[in-house]
């Protein structure tokens, strides 16, 4: 099968494998994502207190979401493309100030300098035109928004460490992923996802040239799960 980053095939990927989404996600991380999430949520709230509107993009089920509930905001936006997964996200985040949409990355249905904070999860690798999906972020962003992300980068370089895992990520994980969602590819499609992605140095300059200040990256899991936080100049 031929992986693509075309919005209707993520969707649908997503779609499918929504009801087993959160589970295999802390399994097969080991339980350490919720933590990444909890780290990153944290940090955000030790550099402003200004957060009264937070966008969680590529909000998938809400996980996310659920953390930056901590930090008080007014409003808190879930996008996404899966209307599955945003299912999930409305009965996961009882917040009446949760407002759960439908939308594209590269086209957010939001004014200028709207957000005080951007958080994605595990989802810019995901993203069809990265470089489109940031300067719309940027866009949307106040003057002095913050922007985390939790993501798996392709290493920038190779060790003991992780070419093993690489071995298990390309080798074994789908298997189990695949059997366990009920799926023929997502699994694949995800270590292929992250084969074919940036590295963490290539992002942050990504991040540099979209109008962001890299303020940290922090090395989360064997140079290829990083939290990356950024500011809007």
């Amino acid at each position: 099968m031929k992986y693509t980053k075309d919005k209707k095939f993520i969707g649908k990927m997503f779609d499918e494998i929504s009801p087993t989404y959160d589970k295999l996600n802390h399994l097969l991380s080991g339980y350490q994502d919720n933590r990444w999430r909890k780290m990153a949520v944290k940090h955000l709230a030790g550099l402003s207190s200004d957060n009264r509107k937070i966008l969680d993009l590529a909000s998938g089920s809400g996980d996310l979401g659920l953390e930056f509930l901590k930090l008080l905001q007014d409003e808190l936006y879930s996008v996404d493309l899966s209307e599955e997964m945003l299912k999930i996200n409305r009965s996961k985040i009882q917040f009446e100030n949760n407002f759960v949409i439908k939308a594209d990355a590269e086209g957010l249905p939001f004014k200028n300098n709207y957000f005080d904070v951007c958080g994605i999860g595990f989802g810019v690798r995901n993203f069809q035109n990265l470089e489109t999906c940031i300067k719309e972020i940027n866009r949307v962003l106040k003057p002095g928004g913050r922007f985390a992300t939790i993501e798996m980068f392709k290493p920038h370089k190779k060790t003991f460490a992780n070419n093993s895992f690489r071995m298990y990520f390309e080798k074994i994980l789908p298997k189990i992923g695949n059997s366990i969602a009920g799926s023929t590819y997502a699994y694949d499609y995800l270590f292929q996802s992250v084969n074919s992605f940036l590295t963490v140095k290539q992002y942050t300059e990504l991040l540099e040239n979209c109008g962001f200040r890299v303020l940290k990256s922090h090395n989360n899991f064997l140079g290829i799960v990083h939290t990356v936080f950024a500011q809007k100049v």
